[in-house]
This record gives C-alpha cells, sequence and structure tokens, in this order.
C-alpha cells in the first residue's frame, strides 16, 4: 500500500523525469539557424537600371571563413553575367568584396558556399547594412537588381 506522502514523492520524480526527458529531446531536435533573406530588386540599384521588373532574394550564413548563400532571380532583362557582395550603405556604389555563382539565365535560383576573409565576413556580420548583393547583366552592367544585406 502507498501512503499519500510517498505518492506524492513518486509523483514528482515522474514529473522531473519527463522535464529533463523532453527537455533533452528538444534540445537535440532544435531548429538549424535559419539564414537571412534580403529581398532584391531595381528599385535599390544604383545606378537605375534600364530595364525593371526583376527581383529575388539573396539567403546567406556565415560561419568564419565560410559564406553560403542561396539567390533566387526572375525576370532579368537578359541572362545574368555576374552578382557580387559589395562594400557600401544603401543607394551609393561599391567595391566588389565577395564574387557570387549565377546561372546564365534570367530567372534561376543558385545554392553554393565560398570562402573568404574571416575578418571580411566578421565585418559583414558586424554590420551586414554597410554591403549589398547585385545581379549583373548585359543589359545592366553596374546592376540590375540589389538588395542591401541585413
Amino acid at each position: 500500500m502507498i501512503t499519500t506522502g510517498r505518492s506524492r514523492t513518486i509523483a514528482l520524480a515522474l514529473a522531473a523525469a519527463a522535464a529533463l526527458t523532453l527537455g533533452a529531446a528538444g534540445a537535440a531536435q532544435a531548429a538549424p539557424p535559419t539564414m537571412t533573406k534580403v529581398p532584391l530588386n531595381t528599385g535599390q540599384e544604383v545606378p537605375a537600371p534600364t530595364e525593371g521588373g526583376a527581383h529575388g532574394f539573396f539567403s546567406y550564413e556565415i560561419d568564419g571563413d565560410e559564406l553560403c548563400y542561396t539567390l533566387e532571380v526572375t525576370g532579368l532583362s537578359s541572362p545574368a553575367a555576374a552578382a557580387h557582395i559589395h562594400v557600401a550603405p544603401r543607394n551609393v556604389p561599391g567595391p566588389i568584396v565577395v564574387p557570387l555563382m549565377v546561372e546564365n539565365s534570367t530567372s534561376f535560383e543558385v545554392s553554393d558556399c565560398t570562402t573568404a576573409d574571416a575578418a571580411l565576413l566578421a565585418a559583414i556580420e558586424a554590420n551586414p547594412g554597410g554591403y549589398y548583393v547585385n545581379v549583373h547583366t548585359p543589359m545592366n552592367m553596374p546592376g540590375e537588381i540589389r538588395g542591401q544585406l541585413r
């Protein structure tokens, strides 16, 4: 026969064991870090593109000296020629700091990882708004779509 006091002790022990089990399972099943998703469009590009309507997204994640990204583009005026991360504030063109892969197409999605100087990538992490990504086309060599990192 179990007494009331002993029943409470058993119940508390079971509750504690369940909490530990669920806590460990939650930690083991934690979601991977989410990538930052940046919208790209013609309205952010400087100088303004000669053709409009293209758009897309740039998602990225930095780990030490590795930058992993996905670049999604739709409706470019001509097939993409290049894409880069540049250093410059909003509405200002700037120099290239990281080249990115593109497909020779007007609409595409590419996912890749590249290595770069760890100090540069740390600077991007510390101040993403000081950098932007853009996609260049033969019709818009300075860039057709752009998005300021965040």
